[in-house]
């Protein structure tokens, strides 16, 4: 009865096994023939999943680039002049102080002008006196031209009174012209502007002894404020007479009118004078920074990319890397490119080198990848180059 059991159960334990080796084969073959049903261009799309994902840009070739330069000037007043007396003198009394505003012809300062007034009063006796000989002269030489009618005077007579009176009259005009002189200099004891203008320095006081060409004032013309400020020479040729310009002052922008340009070479910052007119309607401080920006063309086809795109090269050069498509599988592989950068700001590059117009480049993450690698693209990230 045991024996007869235990074969049993031996019987039924090959027969499990059996059962369960079919089933699984069953499972394969099933298996197989779904593997079998996946087309080619989905084993691609999986196949491509397991490279590394780029962003790039399409290059777009550029004729050249531009820089906006700025150059450092400073406000000032269309005539600035240091003024005092032609004569020396005291200064008697002062008319205006620094930061007042005068009138053309205004008498800024006066002179002690006494010693002047006693010495016309010498001049008009002297004068008194030479035109009472003088009319004594002519009395007498009237009276002797009739006595000489007669035969009662000599010829020589006559002529002594005749020269006598050349010599009055000689006398009379130099003291006239010695009045001339005098009142002159009193005048000139004014001191008076020679344009309308604003004080910016008084530098005399009243009672003071100045001697002749002394500064006593110094005025800043009034009207529209002019800015110089020197620009290099090879930027000369694209400024024209006239032309409006762009000026900063503090924190106003100003257009500014070009009035001339300079002929001459400063020797310390070897660049060419301009001078600009501010509109009249601005009310600035002579002395005041200006700043003047231009824009500076260059002429060299080049391409702008972002700073992420370049890596370093050999031997001071800068690369970036090309992409080149691999077969209709959306798979590029990586060339390095050898380009010099021309100029560059805070985010772009503008270079020249083996590159073409319309190529693809990486953008950003060269330290992830290296020459020869084939990536994938990530379409929602690329772009076009632009500056």
């Amino acid at each position: 009865m045991n024996t007869r059991r235990f074969v049993y159960l031996k019987v039924s334990a090959q027969g499990n096994r059996r059962g369960l080796r079919r089933l699984l084969g069953a499972g394969l073959v099933v298996l197989a023939a779904g593997l079998t049903g996946c087309s080619d261009s989905d084993a691609g799309a999986a196949q491509a999943e397991h490279y590394q994902v780029a962003q790039s840009l399409v290059l777009a070739q550029q004729p050249g680039y531009a820089l906006t330069r700025t150059f450092v000037g400073k406000v000032q007043a269309r005539q600035s002049a240091s003024i005092g007396f032609e004569q020396s003198g005291k200064v008697a009394s002062l008319q205006f102080d620094e930061g007042e505003q005068v009138a053309q012809g205004a008498i800024l300062a006066r002179q002690d002008t006494e010693l002047l007034q006693i010495e016309r009063q010498e001049l008009q006796a002297q004068l008194q006196q030479t035109e009472a000989d003088l009319a004594l002269v002519q009395a007498n030489l009237k009276r002797l031209n009739a006595l000489n009618k007669r035969g009662y005077t000599s010829e020589q007579s006559l002529d002594e009174l005749q020269a006598r009176q050349k010599v009055l009259q000689a006398t009379r005009a130099r003291v006239q012209a010695s009045l001339m002189a005098n009142q002159l200099r009193i005048d000139k004891s004014s001191l008076r502007a020679p344009y309308s203008a604003r004080i910016s320095r008084r530098l005399v006081d009243q009672g003071e002894v100045v001697g002749a060409g002394s500064p006593a004032f110094t005025l800043l013309q009034g009207g529209p404020a002019e800015v110089r400020v020197g620009v290099p020479v090879d930027m000369l040729a694209q400024l024209q007479a006239r032309q409006q310009l762009s000026v900063r002052v503090g924190m106003q922008q100003l257009q500014a009118r070009l009035l001339t340009k300079g002929f001459d070479v400063d020797a310390v910052t070897r660049t060419v004078p301009l001078r600009l007119e501010l509109p009249a309607d601005v009310t600035l401080v002579h002395g005041q920074l200006a700043y003047l920006s231009l824009q500076q063309n260059f002429v060299q086809p080049g391409y702008w990319i972002p700073l992420s795109a370049l890596t370093d090269g050999l031997r001071g050069l800068w690369n970036v890397y090309s992409l080149q498509p691999q077969g209709d599988a959306g798979l590029y592989q990586l060339h390095s490119r050898n380009v010099q950068v021309l100029h560059a700001t805070a985010t772009d590059a503008f270079v020249t080198g083996a590159l073409g117009d319309g190529e693809r480049v990486l953008s950003t993450g060269l330290q992830r990848l290296v020459p020869g690698q084939v990536v994938r693209l990530a379409p929602d990230l690329s772009a076009q180059a632009s500056p």
